[in-house]
Order: structure tokens, then sequence, then C-alpha cells
């Protein structure tokens, strides 16, 4: 990066405030600023950190503009810092290496695939009969586009990515190195003693502006359509079932499992290491904390957590019951010891009680 601050600003969308004409040449963290370099801090709860902050600019909140800060050098205001710095991290991006369309020498690309404009296509990369691909979408090296796979345009396909026949990806869909789309649902029946296959006819259909990170799988459906809604995010190594329907804008992090014919809804949440059980529905902006396990269904707008998953006010009552259980085991313990020398106590005096009567009734 080597762009003046006045530059930075309207990348950023920002107001300028010091030297419009210091030239920022990287981004930096608050916490390992440079002389050279652009920071942001989004809310002035501690400016104690900006005392000593020795970074060629920082971009702060808009209310911050006016007051008597510790921090004198360069400064960007905006209404929301983090995303002004996202803006310039994608600046930054986008001049970082760039492909030149074209098919590489090594790729297998088949005559009957319709190839768009601006497409490139890596090295031992493999393109089978009637794939669509469509303008300035970027293969990378040893990927597998199988018969009949539609994939729109701007979309980035990271090595080793296997998307298999059938398939569809609309536009600006991302899928990170190692990514398997439409590999066959889970698919079983027991019969005449063996576990029979199921033929998994369907497809998987990934609507546009989803990314979907490393080694994580999605499967295709027994005869209609797994589906990953526009916006959606899915995190590394996670799996997606036959059958599954995932909304818009959800979000799923890593080691997540949804078994098949699961119905996620829009805006959700579900946590590392959730795991969902089929045939059940996920509400609209429904969150999941980390390593639940949801055996039904959850209503929109609620939050579960815990195995089985429940709401969350009752899975903490429940946890801050189990802390107390070493404490409440002990004063068991010792009540049933008191509660057996009382009864001792009681059994020898009715003895002693028996052996007087004994006593008297002799004489």
């Amino acid at each position: 990066m080597n762009i003046t601050l006045k530059e930075a600003a309207r990348i950023a969308q920002c107001e300028a405030a010091g030297d419009e004409n210091f030239v920022l040449r990287q981004l930096c963290a608050l916490d390992e600023p440079k002389e050279d370099g652009i920071c942001y801090l989004t809310n002035l709860e501690k400016p104690e950190v900006l005392q000593n902050l020795k970074a060629g600019c920082v971009i702060l909140p808009l209310e911050a503009k006016g007051q008597d800060l510790p921090f004198k050098g360069n400064i960007l205001y905006a209404k929301n810092p983090e995303w002004a710095f996202i803006l310039l991290l994608k600046y930054v991006d986008s001049l970082r290496v760039k492909y030149t369309p074209g098919i590489h020498p090594t790729a297998v690309v088949s005559p009957t695939a319709n190839i768009g404009a601006n497409v490139s296509i890596g090295a031992y990369s493999v393109v089978e009969e009637d794939a669509v691909i469509g303008e300035n979408t970027i293969i990378y090296p040893q990927c597998y586009i199988g018969k009949n796979v539609k994939i729109g345009k701007n979309c980035l396909i990271y090595p080793q990515v296997v998307i298999r026949e059938d398939c569809v990806l609309k536009d600006f869909v991302i899928l990170q190195a190692g990514a398997k789309i439409g590999s066959d649902g889970f698919g079983f029946s027991f019969h005449e003693g063996r576990h029979q296959k199921i033929p998994q006819i369907g497809n998987v259909i990934i609507e546009s502006d989803v990314e979907i990170q490393s080694n994580t799988c999605i499967d295709r459906a027994k005869i209609s359509s797994t589906v990953i809604g526009a916006n959606t995010k899915i995190d590394n190594l996670v799996q997606v079932g036959h059958n599954v329907k995932v909304g818009m804008s959800s979000i799923m992090c890593a080691q997540v499992g949804v078994a098949g014919t699961t119905d996620i809804g829009n805006g959700v949440v579900l946590a590392g290491q959730v795991g969902l059980a089929g045939h059940m529905k996920i509400g609209d902006r429904a969150q999941v904390g980390a390593q639940s396990g949801v055996m039904n269904s959850i209503p929109a707008g609620q939050t579960y957590f815990g195995y089985p998953a429940m709401p969350q006010k009752e899975a903490f009552r429940q946890l801050a019951i189990l802390r107390k259980l070493p404490e409440m085991y002990k004063e068991i313990k010792e009540f049933k010891k008191q509660l057996s020398q009382t009864k001792k106590l009681s059994l020898l005096g009715k003895i002693k009680k028996l052996a007087g009567i004994k006593k008297l009734a002799g004489k």
C-alpha cells in the first residue's frame, strides 16, 4: 500500500484531519502500530490507548471529532471505524496478484464447456462436458468441475475444490481450498441384511455472495436440491447433509454438522461444533451456542444452548446447579451421616428401654 491520507479518506469514506499528503504504506493493529501505518479504534471508552500510539494515522468514531484527545497525529473520522478499515483492507486485497484470463496448457477443458469472458482456469484443473463458467470467474489449479455444472460470474474457486455434476453456483461465490460440493448424500436402506445405497440424483444450489471455507462438504440432494441461501457464510470443516435448506445471511462456524432434510432459516447463527439432527426447522435469526446438540426444532429469534439444546437461560440455570453438585453431595453425605447417627442413638434408646422393661418384668 502506498497512498496519501487524502486517498485513504476517499477509499474508507472518512473525513480526514491532518497532513493530507502524509503517505500511508501499511495497515496495522492498534497494539502493533507502525509509523507509516493506519489502525482503528471502534470507540472512545479507553482513550488512554491513544496516549503513546505511534501510528501514522488512526481511524476514530465521528463523536471523537472536536474532543481533546491524547493522540495528535493524523486522524480519519468515520461513522463506523471498523467498516472504514475493512474498506481499506478490500483496497489492499485488490492490489494483490491478479490472474491473467485464459486456460493453462495443462488444464483439461471439454469442447462442449461454455467458458465466459475473462475466465482464468489454472493448471491441472478439469472442466467436464456442458459445464458453464461465467465471466471473470477464477478457477485455481487442481480443481474439478463436473458435467453440466453452472458457475456464475466473478466467482473464486480455490485449489482442489470439487464441484460435481449438475450443481449450480450463482454469482460472487467463493469456495476456499478443498471444499467439496455435490458429494452423494449419506443415504442407505437396510435390505436383505445389507446396507443398500440409495442413489442421490439431485444437486446443490449455492446462491450469490456465499463463501464456503476449506474442507467443508455440501452433499447433493436425493431427488431435489440442497440449497445454500444468498450471503450465507460457512466455516471450515462443516458438513451439510442432503436436502438441507439454508436461508439468507446465515453463519455456520467450524465443525458444525447438519443432518439431512433440515430447514435452516435466514440470519441463523450456529456456533462451533453444533450438531443438528435431521428433519427439523431452525427459525429465522435463531442462535445456537457452541457444542450444542439440537434434537428438536427451534422457534424464530430464540437462543439455544446445551445438550440436548434448550433455551439459553434454562441451560445456564442447569449449569449453575451442576457446578454446585460437589458441594451439594458433600452436604447430603454429611446429612446422611448425621441421620445415621440419630437412628443409631434412637435404636440404642429403644434397646435400653426394652432392657429396662425386661428387668422390671423379671422382678
